[in-house]
């Protein structure tokens, strides 16, 4: 009697290894085939009247990569002036492991420009127009932080952010191009915006900023506007000015 009972206990034993082995492996297959898996993501926006439309190849694995890193916040760091922790946005614009999805986005704008005959200035512009085609949102909604700044790749995946979102990666688009961007800084308000030196031999209205003789003019990355078009109160407040890539 005790010799059957051990058997069956050993056999349950194995059934109960089997089954954990099974759902090991089961596991174990699905994030192998959800780490190949690339997601299509699509925008369409309209530039001087024309349409345009750019399908971009996103692999799911690099948006979990970029939602596990950490990120700055200078509202987690209240004893420590902003402008210190400015570098770690830039680095956000600057991190090398999205360079091939950001080298799909400039191949696209690019090939455009040139069909098109675009200048600089328009050419600006126009990637500008890419950028304000993400629905603008407030980290309120979006997470449990009261400042949560999101890497390009994010803001590509979820198809929208706020405008410290839309400036991150639109630095990165231009920086790429071979612009010279610059982050904005509004303390007192919490908010930060993006400035381009427009190439010389352009006529440019509106806001800018200078830092080093560089002259910055605010680009609006959640509007409609055109380069040089700054939103109340910021286009009459001071701002720091930390260029992106040097």
């Amino acid at each position: 009697m005790g010799q059957k009972k051990s058997r069956f206990v050993i056999f349950g034993l194995l059934v109960l290894v089997l089954a954990l082995f099974g759902w090991a492996l089961s596991t174990q297959m699905q994030v192998s085939k959800l780490e190949k898996t690339v997601l299509t993501v699509h925008r369409q926006f309209r530039y001087k009247g024309d349409e345009h439309n750019i399908s971009l190849s996103v692999p799911l694995s690099q948006y979990l990569h970029y939602q596990e890193k950490s990120r700055p916040s200078w509202l987690n760091y209240p004893y420590s002036h902003p402008y210190h922790f400015f570098a770690e946005y830039v680095a956000m614009a600057m991190d090398p492991d999205d360079d091939a999805t950001i080298d799909n986005i400039v191949g696209y704008l690019d090939e455009v420009a040139a069909a098109e005959e675009l200048d600089d200035y328009e050419k600006i512009d126009f990637t500008l127009a890419f950028v304000q085609s993400f629905t603008y949102i407030g980290d309120n909604v979006t997470a449990t932080l009261d400042e949560y700044p999101r890497y390009p790749v994010e803001t590509l995946f979820d198809r929208e952010g706020d405008c410290e979102d839309t400036s991150i990666l639109l630095a990165a688009i231009l920086n790429d191009m071979g612009y010279d961007v610059a982050l904005l800084l509004f303390e007192e308000f919490d908010h930060i915006g993006l400035g381009v030196n427009v190439p010389s031999g352009y006529q440019v209205f509106g806001n800018s900023w200078i830092y080093e003789g560089r002259r910055y003019w605010y680009l609006d990355t959640s509007g409609g506007k055109s380069i040089g078009w700054c939103p109340e109160p910021y286009d009459v407040m001071s701002a720091y000015v930390y260029p992106v890539g040097g």
